[in-house]
């Protein structure tokens, strides 16, 4: 149920972007009413939202997770260690995907691991949010720091606005129960603008080394 993602290239005359778009079959039905409005968090006091003009990014909103019902939990679920471990071994199962990671990372140089899950297990955590974006913001193009080995973004409903890549100046999925994921990389240069009136919901994970070896 949880451990089901499927992946295809963003580009597919690019196979070695490492950037592919993710179709998740348990968001598709993903009742996004369960989300109450009481609990949305901003990062900065309230006396900041009368200045949204010079402070865009912060009109991004944060699910506070505690006391959640279970199909709310069952989205942090779908991203938790254990599945994204299982997500990435069926992703670089393909030579080619497997090789951008090689290149990357060189982590398999002895043939040490017979799969990356058993590089990366006790090396990373997942940091799962969701996350609600409204009207005007906007995050400048940017490469995520190296701590991070990669990020998926999943659409909680049917968005109007999705994750922007400047290097091929192609934009992700926004149908609900798709998203993309990357690898944290130079090439993988990125912004988010979200200027419509509606609001923008995501499931958003990011994948962090807890150890660099």
């Amino acid at each position: 149920m949880f451990n089901n993602i499927n992946f295809s290239p963003l580009l597919s005359h690019d196979k070695f972007f490492p950037v592919w778009s993710i179709d998740v079959p348990y968001i598709k039905s993903f009742d996004t009413s369960l989300l109450q409005e009481n609990k949305w968090i901003v990062d900065q006091p309230k006396n900041i939202l009368h200045d949204y003009d010079h402070v865009p990014e912060q009109l991004r909103f944060w699910y506070k997770r505690t006391n959640c019902c279970e199909e709310i939990q069952n989205v942090y679920t779908v991203f938790n260690e254990t599945s994204v471990l299982n997500f990435f071994d069926n992703l670089m199962h393909n030579k080619d995907n497997a090789k951008i990671l090689d290149q990357l990372y060189q982590y398999n140089r002895h043939q040490s691991y017979k799969k990356p899950s058993r590089w990366l297990r006790s090396k990373i955590e997942c940091e799962t949010s969701i996350v609600k974006d409204i009207s005007g913001m906007s995050i400048k193009e940017h490469v995520d720091t190296r701590i991070y080995l990669g990020t998926f973004v999943c659409n909680l409903k049917d968005n109007t606005s999705s994750t922007k890549f400047l290097k091929c100046d192609t934009y992700g999925p926004t149908e609900k129960g798709t998203g993309v994921f990357w690898l944290n990389d130079n090439s993988t240069l990125h912004s988010i603008d979200h200027f419509s009136d509606d609001e923008r919901l995501i499931a958003y994970t990011q994948i962090r080394f807890k150890v660099l070896d």
